[in-house]
């Protein structure tokens, strides 16, 4: 099929109408194909029931007058479109108002898949062949009450020229706007399967608040195997994709989520795993790996960090929280892209202005050229900002050199590491040489006092916050009546928190922190409340993954990342949010090895700490 080119200036875009199998033309067909043929073979069997689209050149500038912009209320979403229950014989036929002259439309978001497993449809009269899981998703909405009624479908594999390098570069950066101003986001997971219906019931069950208290009393009550089917549901590759972070926070809570037939909205998605989850914890990840134990599967998560990127940059976009550009560019490093250039051009939709209009999407460029120069745009957009969280004011100072391979900052060096605890890493066969204590050589006390000490070491075990993000309260103190060894309390012995805190403390049992074992801070047997223990446990055991215990030459104790060696150093530099851990290399330059916590420096103490510190403040040179 011919593609034409959009005309920018009206703000053109290619949209899919699904030609319904009810039409009437399609059925006198049909018959007719019946009476001549009596036993009509497989290809013409498929021909019948071929999906069929057209696809149409729309103006996005062709708003109603009557329809107020999207930005000018709080509530953004128009109303919800009825994804579920709609089929054949379901007579749904109402639809709400339309925002453009011509109808409306919704944006599409799924995997492409396997790019060789292909099926046909007919495409303005044409055969086409399209991946396999778009032809399913396609087959699926045809039946749908909004497909129905008139509402038309934007996806990226057949609205956008894929073979026009140009065009695909222009349309990449253009997503973001298409996202926001379509009626409706449609998710789709794919075909059921894995017992994806009792997924999908699950997470209607869940959005009930009330039912934490009768499943710590009755764990069976939802029945077996429902929860290894949403481990499934949210391991399928849907999920691992670039694309899904703009796509999902562009659509807003009441993005729909379709599964084979059956649809939930995000919002009850996401209060499934992540605010039930969170009361929860301790019950429904034990329950989860029980569960796929029993099904011979490994131990596995919820994504629940991954919902929990996807449901904060969907509250940026809709003016309800500030942006986290870190945690955007953490998500583009875990996902996955066709293209590499994608874990950059992905995001750009979602870019305030200073930093997606230095980047034009080329997809001819070089890859570490793409690389550098959203770097360069992203640093240089946000220096003036005083990024600087932790001394509540001190901005950015640096400058690149002149073929931008390495970044001159300022800042100080704050201390050396002295020793390192064992690598804390959840599968004991991934265990390296590199992994094991590295005994202090110092016995110095950075705090003072015993007891100042030991405030310092349960406040490193969870990073100084609690579960949500806000300063640790004084009750965590009660991790210090915690006993490593893992006791039989019903209720907490088989916690994800519970065995992280275990094996942290075990595994580095003989590790001295002025002059002490580390075991020696925590008793024999537990002697805390058990309901005290839940969430400072559970933040352990998100802090503390691919971290170890680390003591400095000064005598401060901290995390850092398992990469970490004796006579790395820790930094704070000017306009950095956290303290750096940094490894000398040739030159007189300096290698990131990642971020640390080091108790005493964090948030407003910072600030007291560089008032003393001007005289000490240095050029480093990263890179």
């Amino acid at each position: 099929m011919k593609y034409h080119s959009l005309d920018a200036a009206n703000q053109e875009i290619r949209l899919i109408t699904i030609v319904p199998t009810s039409s009437v033309i399609e059925k006198v067909i049909e018959k007719v194909i019946e009476k001549v043929i009596d036993q009509p073979s497989q290809q013409e069997s498929a021909l019948t029931d071929i999906v069929r689209c057209r696809l149409d050149h729309f103006s996005l500038e062709s708003l109603k007058s009557l329809q107020a912009s999207k930005e000018s209320t709080v509530d953004t979403s128009p109303s919800q479109l009825n994804w579920d229950g709609c089929h054949e014989s379901s007579g749904c036929h109402d639809a709400p108002q339309r925002n453009y002259s011509w109808g409306d439309y919704v944006a599409f978001s799924y995997t492409w898949g396997d790019v060789t497993d292909t099926r046909n449809i007919i495409l303005n009269g044409h055969q086409t062949a399209i991946g396999a899981n778009l032809e399913s998703a396609l087959r699926v909405l045809r039946h749908k009450q909004p497909i129905k009624v008139g509402y038309k479908i934007w996806v990226d594999a057949i609205c956008i020229n894929q073979r026009d390098v140009v065009e695909r570069g222009q349309e990449v950066k253009r997503m973001g706007k298409i996202y926001k101003q379509a009626h409706d986001v449609v998710i789709w997971l794919g075909n059921e399967g894995d017992e994806s219906d009792k997924a999908i019931e699950l997470v209607r069950t869940l959005s009930n608040a009330a039912l934490g208290i009768a499943l710590r009393q009755q764990l069976d009550l939802l029945g077996r195997g429902c929860r290894r089917a949403l481990t499934r549901l949210l391991d399928r590759p849907y999920w691992d994709r670039l694309w899904v972070l703009q796509e999902i926070a562009l659509g807003g809570g009441r993005t729909s989520v379709l599964c084979g037939q059956q649809a939930v909205t995000w919002r009850e998605l996401y209060s499934a795993t992540y605010s039930f989850g969170t009361h929860n914890v301790d019950v429904m990840f034990s329950l989860i790996d029980r569960e796929r134990k029993d099904a011979g599967l490994s131990a596995s998560g919820l994504k629940r960090n991954k919902l929990i990127h996807l449901d904060t940059e969907q509250q940026v976009q809709a003016g309800r929280a500030k942006a986290q550009v870190m945690c955007m560019l953490d998500f583009g490093r875990k996902s996955l892209a066709t293209d590499p250039r994608d874990k950059v051009y992905g995001l750009l939709g979602m870019m305030e202005a200073s930093v997606s209009d230095k980047i034009v999407s080329d997809y001819d460029a070089s890859l570490p050229q793409v690389f550098t120069d959203f770097a360069k745009a992203v640093i240089v957009a946000s220096s003036g900002r005083s990024t600087y969280h932790a001394t509540k004011g001190s901005s950015a100072v640096f400058h690149f050199d002149v073929h931008y391979q390495s970044l001159s900052c300022r800042g100080v060096r704050v201390d050396g590491i002295d020793g390192l605890g064992e690598s804390y890493l959840e599968e004991f066969g991934n265990r390296r040489p590199e992994d094991a204590i590295v005994p202090p050589r110092g016995k110095g006390n950075a705090y003072g006092s015993e007891d100042a000490l030991k405030e310092a070491l349960w406040n490193t075990l969870v990073g100084g916050r609690d579960l949500r993000g806000r300063k640790a309260p004084t009750d965590y103190r009660c991790l210090l009546k915690c006993s490593p060894k893992e006791e039989q309390e019903s209720s907490m012995r088989n916690s994800r928190g519970r065995t992280a805190f275990s094996r942290l403390i075990t595994q580095s049992a003989h590790f001295q922190i002025a002059g002490k074992t580390l075991s020696s801070f925590f008793p024999s047997a537990s002697t805390s409340n058990i309901e005290g223990l839940r969430d400072p446990l559970e933040k352990i055991y998100r802090f503390v993954r691919t971290r170890r215990l680390m003591v400095t030459l000064n005598g401060s104790i901290g995390l850092v990342p398992i990469d970490a060696q004796r006579g790395d150093i820790v930094c704070l530099l000017l306009g950095c949010n956290v303290p750096l851990v940094l490894r000398a290399a040739e030159n007189q330059h300096y290698n990131v090895v990642g971020n640390c916590y080091l108790h005493g420096i964090m948030d407003g103490e910072a600030m007291e700490w560089l008032k003393g510190a001007q005289s000490c403040i240095e050029e480093i040179i990263l890179g």
